[in-house]
């Protein structure tokens, strides 16, 4: 299809979905520099067609979901760009391999670019259910994306998977098509790097063992843990005894961060912040960072025995963990975090209860069946709305 000619096929795209009600997305976050962002990349412009190592990929996301097609598409300003597929054929391809952004599904996965677009039945939801009234989209009843994000934690696309009938992925299916998302996205950037010599700086950690770009990670599980009363203790206790017990808690909590492959963050005042998945990605960050958990809440408790025994105060640890991305990145010679997902640790540590792992749903979907749970309901964390969360109570393989 030539310029001139898809250029008016678009058109009339655009007035079939503007006459059914299709509607835009609106309110997209960081939307100018996201567009800058594709355009860095120049992917608009680059055919990804005849490379197989794309195509594959494409593959592996339909046998994972058990789909019929699979597909790559690049959402610039007002154009989505069908950059390689699995399962359609040569008409298909070349009617989706441009069409207008307002009337694509993808674009929906742009007003929470950090989180897939999963949607079960296209006529029972809200955004899409006029969509059959298009022929271009007659006969898609299933949609799941995954979205591309770029080490500067833009949303540049999706790889997605479309059906015919209706149905439901499991939170293994959703992992990975991340996982194959993340590596659309690390080919696309080594591609970049190696023809334009942009290289990201690289900071070290750990005694060399692991290097850490500034970047963004699309999954990883964060654990925030305060000691309750702290403010009641600095009162109770003389500087020095104070400072002493803190660190003897904090590098009991170092020793068993490293026991389970966790990276430390940084201590702030009573409280202890660490991550597990990131520099090196890991599938059971989250079994790993609650083993720790526990492991945290033993610790205390056998210092608090002997504190029993010497008639000094007891400390009692609060704990908080949420899965889902963030971007990390190195501050002076420390390593730091930054994301909604890293507030959101925050806020259920705080929300919590002392003694208890107060976790996110998020977690717990990590979780599956390793976990005990103990609903604890909805709550409201503080600016960031209603979610459901749990106590955990145990992990089936935690010793």
């Amino acid at each position: 299809m030539n310029k001139s000619t898809r250029s008016q096929f678009n058109d009339v795209l655009r007035q079939q979905g503007s006459k059914i009600g299709i509607l835009p997305v609106e309110n997209i976050p960081n939307e100018e520099s996201r567009i800058e962002e594709v355009k860095r990349l120049g992917i608009l412009n680059k055919d990804f067609s005849d490379e197989a190592k794309y195509n594959s990929l494409t593959q592996l996301a339909t046998i994972i979901t058990k789909s019929k097609i699979g597909l790559i598409n690049i959402l610039g300003a007002n154009i989505q760009q069908c950059k390689t597929n699995f399962g359609i054929n040569v008409v298909e391809k070349t009617i989706t391999e441009e069409i207008p952004r307002e009337i694509s599904i993808c674009q929906y996965s742009l007003a929470s670019p950090k989180e897939p677009l999963i949607i079960n039945d296209l006529n029972s939801d809200g955004r899409t259910k006029n969509f059959h009234k298009m022929d271009f989209f007659e006969g898609i009843r299933f949609y799941a994306g995954s979205p591309l994000i770029t080490s500067k934690g833009y949303s540049i696309g999706t790889l997605c998977v479309i059906d015919s009938k209706p149905k439901k992925v499991n939170h293994d299916q959703i992992e990975g098509l991340r996982i194959l998302a993340d590596q659309v996205v690390g080919m696309i950037e080594q591609e970049f790097e190696t023809k334009n010599g942009d290289l990201v700086e690289v900071k070290n950690f750990e005694n060399d063992e692991n290097i850490l770009t500034t970047k963004y990670f699309s999954t990883s599980s964060i654990l925030f843990a305060d000691f309750v009363g702290f403010t009641k203790l600095v009162e109770q206790m003389e500087p020095g005894d104070l400072i002493q017990t803190l660190n003897t808690f904090f590098n009991g909590f170092d020793k068993l961060s490293k026991k389970h492959k966790i990276t430390k963050v940084k201590t702030i005042g009573d409280c202890y912040m660490c991550v597990a998945g990131i520099p090196k990605q890991q599938k059971d960050h989250a079994q790993e960072i609650c083993a720790l958990a526990f492991d945290m809440l033993q610790f205390v408790d056998g210092i608090n025995i002997q504190h029993q025994v010497l008639d000094k105060p007891i400390w009692k640890l609060r704990i908080g963990i949420h899965t889902g991305p963030l971007i990390a990145g190195s501050t002076s010679d420390s390593l730091d975090i930054w994301g909604d997902s890293v507030n959101i640790a925050s806020r259920l540590e705080s929300s919590g209860e002392e003694g208890k792992i107060h976790i996110s749903e998020k977690t717990a979907d990590h979780l599956g069946k390793n976990g005990i749970f103990n609903p604890r309901g909805e709550i409201n964390l503080k600016n960031k709305g209603i979610w459901k969360t749990y106590y955990l109570e145990d992990l089936k393989f935690h010793e």
